[in-house]
C-alpha cells in the first residue's frame, strides 16, 4: 500500500508528479467537457435534458473535481517539495493575493479586458517565481518560457473578441488586427501553448537535475494517446453531424420545393413587384405631419376606434387635409419597399413600414366609425376600401412580424365591419363582396401558414450561418467579423454542437404547417439554437386560427343578414354548417342579449406630491349588453365564453372566443 501510494502521489518524483498533473488536468478537462456535449451522441439516456439528469454525467463531474483536487496536489506538493527557502511564503501570499484579485475582478467588472490584463500579468508573476525555484540557472529555457508565454496572449485576446462577438459586443475589440490576421493568431497560440508548457516541464526537471525525458513517464504518453483520440472522435462526430444537416437541410427544400436561401426570400416578397422607396418616405412624412405628440391623441389614434365620446376637434381631425393626403396612398396598390434581403444579416433587417401600415389601419377605422354614426355611406365604404389596400400590401411579406400585423390590422377591419352592418348602409352587393373577401382570406390561411413556415425556416438557417461566418455578429468592415467556423478545430466540442443544434433546428421545421411545429422546446444544449432563434410558433398558429374562425363567423353573420332581409327575421339556428376549429363542433350562434366590452378613456388628475402635473388619461374597460345577431369560436381555451375576447376588471380571466357582433337597435 506504501509503494503504491508512493507512485500515485509521486513522492520520489515530485517534478513528474507536476508534469503529469499538469497534462492529466488539461486532458481530463478537454475529455470530459466535450463527454458532457457528447453524451446523447454516444449513450442512449432517458432523460438527458438537463446536466444532471443523466446519471452517467453526474459521476464524469464527480470523478473530474477528484481529477482537479489530485492535480493540485501534485502541483504545490512539486513546488513545497522544491523550494526550502523563504520564497515558499511570498509564493503564497501572492496566490493568495490573486485569488481575492481575481474574485473581485470577476464579480464587479463588465470589460473582459481589465480581467485579461489582469490574468496575463498573474501568469506572469507565476512565472517569475516558477524561475525563482530553478536550482540551476537555465536561463535559456526561462526566456523560451517568458516568450512563449507572452505569444500565447494574441491569441487568447482574439478568442477572448470571439466570445464577446457571440454576446452581441462586437463594438469593443481587445485585439484590433484584420481578419485574415487574426485566425492564424489563434491558431499559433497553440503551438505557443504547448511550447510554454515544455518549457516549464524542462525547468522543473531541471530543478531536480533531471532531463525532460526522465520526468516524462509512460502516463504521460498514455494521456496523450487519450487526448489524441478524443479529440478526433469530437471532430468526426462534428463531421457526422454535418452530413446530417446536409441532408435535413436538402429535405426541408424538397419540403418547400425550393432553396432555403435570403434569395429565394427575395423573390417571393417582391413577386414581379418593383420597390419604390419615395413612395414610402412620402408616405411617412405625410403621416408625421398629420400625427400630433399629445397624450390624448396617441391614445385615440392607438385604441382602433373602441373608444366613447371622441371630442369634435379630433372628430374633425380624421376627415382633414391632410388626413385625406395619407388616405389617396391607399387608393391603389402599395408597391414594395426595398429590403437587402442579404445572407447572414435576415434576423437584424428592420420593418419600420409595419408600424404606418399600422396607424393607417387605425386612421381609416376612425374613418368608418364617424361615417356610420354620421351616415354618411361613400365615406365608409372608401375608408373600407382603402383599407383593403393595406391588406392586400401585408399579404407580399411572409415574415411572421407582418402576419402577426395583418392579424392586427383584419381585427381593426373586422372591428369596422360590424359598425358598418350595424349602420345598414350595406347592400346586397357590397355583402357579397365582403363575403368573397371573407370566404378568399379564409382559403389563404394554409398558405399563409405555410409562407410563415418557410419564412422562419429560412431566417433560422440564416442565422446560424451569420453565426458560423460572422456575418451576424460583427461589422464585416472591421475586425471581429469572423465566426465560430473559423475557429471549429480549437473547439470542436462546440463545433459538433452547433451542427447538432442546427440538425435539431431543420428539422424542427420540416412539417406541412407553423401549426404542426413542436409546441414546446426543450432547454438542452442541442436545443439552445431552437430555443434562441424560433419564436412561438405554435402560438403564432393559434392566433392565425382565431382570425380564420372570424372570418367564418362574419361570413355566417353576413349570410344570417341576408337570410334576414329576404325572411324579415333572422335564422333561429346557425344558417351555414361552419365547423369550429377549435371544438370540432359548429360555430355557435344566438340572436338576443350579448356582452360587449369597450375601452374607455377616463380623465384622472395627478395625485399631490407627483412629479408631472394636471390631468392624464388612462383606460378602463367596461362591459354593458347589447341584442343583436352573434356567431362565434370556443377559441383556444375551448370554453364558451359567450363571444367575449381579452380581459377586464370584471372578469379578471382570459376569455378568447373570436366573434362576429351584429347589434340591432332596440
Amino acid at each position: 500500500m506504501k509503494s503504491f501510494l508512493k507512485k500515485f502521489f509521486f513522492w520520489d518524483d515530485p517534478a513528474a508528479g507536476a508534469v503529469f498533473s499538469w497534462i492529466l488536468s488539461f486532458v481530463s478537462t478537454f475529455c470530459f467537457s466535450n463527454f458532457h456535449l457528447l453524451n446523447r451522441f454516444f449513450f442512449s439516456v432517458s432523460k438527458g435534458d438537463r446536466l444532471f439528469d443523466s446519471p452517467v454525467v453526474l459521476v464524469t463531474m464527480i470523478i473530474q473535481s477528484l481529477l482537479a483536487v489530485y492535480c493540485l496536489f501534485l502541483s504545490i506538493a512539486f513546488f513545497f517539495r522544491q523550494d526550502k527557502s523563504e520564497y515558499k511564503k511570498f509564493f503564497w501570499y501572492i496566490t493568495v493575493a490573486i485569488a481575492v484579485l481575481l474574485f473581485y475582478f470577476w464579480s464587479i467588472s463588465d470589460d473582459n479586458n481589465k480581467l485579461a490584463i489582469f490574468i496575463l500579468a498573474a501568469s506572469l508573476i507565476f512565472s517569475g517565481y516558477n524561475a525563482l525555484c530553478v536550482r540551476k540557472r537555465n536561463f535559456r529555457w526561462y526566456i523560451a518560457l517568458l516568450v512563449c508565454g507572452t505569444a500565447c496572449w494574441p491569441g487568447v485576446m482574439v478568442l477572448f473578441d470571439v466570445s464577446r462577438c457571440l454576446d452581441c459586443h462586437s463594438d469593443k475589440l481587445f485585439f484590433p488586427v484584420a481578419v485574415d490576421w487574426r485566425i492564424p493568431i489563434a491558431y499559433s497560440a497553440v503551438l505557443f501553448y504547448i511550447a510554454f508548457m515544455l518549457s516549464n516541464f524542462k525547468l522543473w526537471a531541471s530543478a531536480n537535475n533531471k532531463r525532460l525525458r526522465d520526468v516524462w513517464g509512460i502516463g504521460c504518453n498514455v494521456l496523450l494517446i487519450v487526448l489524441a483520440i478524443s479529440y478526433l472522435s469530437v471532430v468526426a462526430a462534428a463531421l457526422f453531424q454535418q452530413k446530417k444537416c446536409k441532408t435535413a437541410l436538402n429535405a426541408l427544400e424538397n419540403n418547400f420545393q425550393r432553396k432555403i436561401s435570403a434569395g429565394a426570400l427575395k423573390e417571393i416578397y417582391y413577386r414581379n413587384r418593383k420597390a419604390d422607396e419615395n413612395f414610402h418616405i412620402a408616405l411617412k412624412k405625410a403621416w408625421n405631419e398629420f400625427d400630433r405628440e399629445e397624450q390624448l391623441w396617441n391614445q385615440i389614434i392607438s385604441e382602433s376606434a373602441q373608444l366613447d365620446k371622441l371630442p369634435e376637434q379630433y372628430r374633425s381631425k380624421f376627415f382633414s387635409a391632410e388626413a385625406e393626403k395619407i388616405g389617396k396612398f391607399f387608393d391603389a396598390p402599395l408597391p414594395a419597399r426595398e429590403r437587402n434581403y442579404s445572407s447572414g444579416t435576415l434576423m437584424s433587417m428592420m420593418l419600420p413600414d409595419l408600424q404606418i401600415i399600422r396607424q393607417a389601419a387605425r386612421l381609416f377605422a376612425w374613418q368608418i366609425r364617424i361615417a356610420c354614426e354620421n351616415n354618411d355611406y361613400p365615406k365608409a365604404i372608401l375608408a373600407w376600401k382603402r383599407s383593403a389596400a393595406i391588406r392586400e400590401y401585408l399579404k407580399h411579406d411572409t415574415s411572421l412580424i407582418a402576419i402577426l400585423v395583418m392579424i392586427a390590422v383584419d381585427n381593426i377591419r373586422l372591428d369596422s365591419l360590424e359598425q358598418l352592418l350595424a349602420s345598414n348602409m350595406l347592400g346586397d352587393d357590397d355583402l357579397q363582396d365582403i363575403q368573397s373577401f371573407l370566404c378568399n382570406s379564409v382559403k389563404r390561411m394554409p398558405e399563409i401558414k405555410r409562407d410563415v413556415l418557410y419564412f422562419e425556416a429560412v431566417l433560422g438557417s440564416d442565422a446560424v450561418y451569420g453565426l458560423a461566418n460572422g456575418s451576424m455578429i460583427g461589422d464585416t468592415e472591421n475586425a471581429g467579423a469572423e465566426g465560430i467556423k473559423h475557429y471549429r478545430f480549437l473547439a470542436p466540442g462546440i463545433w459538433y454542437l452547433a451542427n447538432r443544434n442546427y440538425y435539431n433546428l431543420l428539422s424542427r421545421y420540416n412539417v406541412e404547417s407553423i401549426d404542426k411545429v413542436d409546441k414546446k422546446i426543450e432547454y438542452s444544449p442541442e436545443n439552445l439554437l431552437a430555443a434562441m432563434i424560433m419564436p412561438p410558433l405554435k402560438t403564432s398558429a393559434d392566433r392565425l386560427m382565431e382570425m380564420e374562425m372570424r372570418y367564418q363567423a362574419f361570413n355566417v353573420l353576413i349570410e344570417a343578414e341576408k337570410i334576414k332581409r329576404k325572411t324579415g327575421k333572422y335564422p333561429e339556428k346557425l344558417p351555414l354548417n361552419i365547423t369550429d376549429h377549435f371544438s370540432g363542433k359548429p360555430l355557435l350562434y344566438k340572436v338576443g342579449k350579448h356582452q360587449k366590452r369597450e375601452r374607455f378613456l377616463k380623465k384622472e388628475k395627478h395625485p399631490v406630491g407627483a412629479i408631472e402635473q394636471g390631468y392624464y388619461y388612462s383606460t378602463e374597460y367596461r362591459t354593458k349588453t347589447v341584442y343583436g345577431v352573434a356567431v362565434w369560436s370556443v377559441g383556444r381555451n375551448k370554453t364558451n365564453n359567450e363571444g367575449l375576447y381579452g380581459t377586464s376588471d370584471e372578469y379578471g380571466e382570459r376569455s378568447d372566443d373570436p366573434r362576429a357582433l351584429l347589434i340591432i337597435p332596440q
